[in-house]
């Protein structure tokens, strides 16, 4: 089958009402779906792990699909728990075969690398059926953060919708910004499809705090759309806004790189607030004494932060929000 074209290997709104367990694959890759069919309306789609080392995702949706089960459904809700297979089970942010990260690899090749052929099948035969779209992702198991949920910016209609959709997690603050290429929302920006990603906490680990956000951010966003109705759904919280103009101060993998490798040692926690210069930690070369003192590039607050303490040059050590 030729997936460039417009032929899908799962075509939603042929299947029948009710819940749908189905796997895409091609080439040698592929991930596992879910899918609850209702009547006409939204085509939300949803999935975790597109690094392999971020669990939340996967934790949430596969509870999801062992025990929701509504008993009236408008619209489509795909579920895919563990979308990066290869790199899920290496334990590892990227696919061990190529070493590509799949959210800089959008919208794929069909007959390139293994990340490559992973992202070009998810486009055309995932997002190319939505209507709306959430990936959810965390820091990993290097790293901690302050979880936020985020966006790109688009034109109004459509970022109106996408402000909607993030302010159903309303225990998270929210980071809006400018296009970024390879994504998995810059594929869903490519198609008009209004989408948001949800960052957790990460460090390797499920924080029953996160789990408990996004399953009322789930919730909130089911009824927000049309596809649920529901009596029992608390209202909103206020979340807090950040719209940045600037592509780089959310592109968390270039600030305070490490200068050199070796031991990383942070005197800062998440969540912090920091002046411009203040100290966020030291790099200890393994080989000799001393070591690079980490100051803050500018004044903000800590919203991610390296908690793995081996080191190569290079690595992002903390980034800075002005929240």
């Amino acid at each position: 089958m030729d997936l460039s074209s417009s032929t899908f290997s799962v075509d939603f709104k042929r299947l029948s009402p009710g819940f749908h367990q189905r796997r895409i694959s091609a080439r040698g890759v592929g991930f596992d779906l879910f899918i609850w069919r209702g009547g006409d309306g939204p085509v939300l789609v949803l999935n975790g792990a597109t690094h392999g080392d971020e669990y939340e995702g996967p934790t949430l949706l596969r509870q999801w699909a062992e025990h929701w089960r509504p008993k009236s459904l408008c619209g489509t809700v795909v579920m895919i728990p563990v979308l990066n297979e290869a790199a899920y089970y290496a334990g590892l942010r990227s696919a061990p075969a190529d070493d590509v990260n799949l959210a800089r690899a959008f919208p794929g090749k069909p007959r390139g690398s293994v990340t490559q052929r992973l992202a070009h099948l998810f486009d055309t035969q995932i997002l190319a059926q939505a209507t709306h779209y959430v990936d959810l992702h965390s820091a990993g198991r290097a790293y901690e953060l302050l979880p936020w949920t985020g966006f790109i910016t688009h034109e109004p209609t459509l970022n109106r919708t996408q402000r909607t959709m993030a302010a159903c997690f309303d225990a998270f603050w929210c980071w809006e910004g400018p296009y970024l290429s390879g994504r998995t929302l810059s594929a869903a920006y490519n198609r008009n499809l209004p989408a948001i990603y949800v960052e957790c906490r990460g460090t390797g680990d499920v924080d029953p705090r996160d789990l408990r956000a996004l399953d009322r951010g789930l919730h909130h966003l089911l009824a927000e759309l049309g596809c649920v109705r529901s009596k029992r759904i608390a209202k909103l919280r206020p979340q807090i806004l950040r719209t940045t103009r600037d592509a780089d101060e959310a592109h968390l993998q270039i600030h305070h790189p490490a200068p050199h490798d070796g031991l990383f040692v942070p005197s800062v926690k998440v969540g912090a607030h920091v002046r411009r210069g203040a100290k966020l930690g030291r790099v200890h070369p393994l080989g000799k004494r001393g070591g690079s003192t980490i100051q803050a590039e500018r004044k903000g607050r800590i919203v991610m932060l390296r908690i793995q303490r081996s080191v190569r040059a290079g690595d992002a050590l903390c980034t800075l929000a002005p929240i």
